[in-house]
């Protein structure tokens, strides 16, 4: 019972990150869209320059077509993102229980990313996680069970006869009068049954191992999600900080390239 408590809170926990995803996936979907747009503005306005200089004779009809492509191959990505992010609305429509008509707005930007994880955090805050509590009252259930299978070789005295009577006289006992004969057989039962009880034993403790060896498996695969977690913090920012580089340096390319390009000074 309190592994599947345990259960339910990480389906929970698990929904919750799962809306989170997806309501990050939207963003991103949005901001792509929009850089799409953005493109698809810059590629118009490399078209009309060009065109406007095919028109006086100053380009050849090679740099028209190929920004008239580049300005198609645009729309058709601008179109992609659209549909991308109108797919992630709709997903997360989903996953809020509205019916997915993608309606739903949400937030123009991602959310500030926080700090550094502190070090020095207790490694026994793991410990909470649902999943491990789960696994850990099912390592105790089993546990319990093997217990209980060894407790089955003891003799069950019952002072209650079939028929009902009951005696708790010794001299019933001793004078023959056995109207509580079914006390014979409770004290003689676990003689007769000891291969079956000793096999259940056996595979309860059979149990209990595999158990064990569940609950540790799922101790690793914890620790591994954690130290994957905190490894990719810091591998995403120092993306993060390579690609604020390349596109500052890109923006600055570009302005230098339009500007040669309208002075003659470079090709397309």
């Amino acid at each position: 019972f309190q592994a599947s408590q345990a259960n339910l809170q990480g389906a929970r926990l698990s929904l919750a990150a799962q809306t989170a995803k997806a309501w990050f996936a939207t963003i991103e979907a949005r901001r792509q869209a929009e850089l799409a747009r953005a493109t698809v503005e810059n590629y118009q306005t490399s078209f009309e320059q060009v065109q406007n200089r095919y028109n006086r004779g100053i380009r050849p009809s090679l740099d028209l077509r190929l920004t008239q492509a580049d300005y198609a191959s645009a729309q058709d990505r601008l179109h992609q993102r659209e549909q991308l992010y109108d797919r992630a609305v709709r997903q997360l429509e989903i996953l809020l229980g509205k019916y997915p008509r993608a309606g739903l707005s949400v937030t123009e930007d991602l959310p500030i990313t926080p700090d550094e994880v502190p070090a020095g955090l207790p490694a026994d805050l793991i410990a909470r996680r649902p999943d491990l509590v789960a696994a850990e009252r099912q390592l105790a259930a089993s546990h319990a069970q093997l217990v209980s299978a060894r407790r089955a070789l003891y003799p069950r005295i019952s002072l209650t006869a079939s028929g009902g009577t009951s005696s708790n006289q010794l001299s019933d006992l001793l004078n023959g009068d056995f109207k509580v004969w079914n006390i014979v057989g409770n004290i003689v039962q676990p003689l007769f049954q000891g291969g079956r009880i000793r096999g259940n034993i056996n595979l309860a403790k059979s149990r209990e191992n595999e158990t064990l060896a569940l609950y540790a498996q799922s101790v690793l695969r914890a620790y591994a999600e954690v130290e994957l977690a905190l490894a990719a913090e810091n591998f995403l920012t120092q993306r993060l900080a390579a690609l604020e580089t390349a596109t500052e340096q890109s923006l600055a390319a570009r302005s230098l390239a339009e500007d040669r390009y309208n002075r003659g000074l470079s090709d397309l």
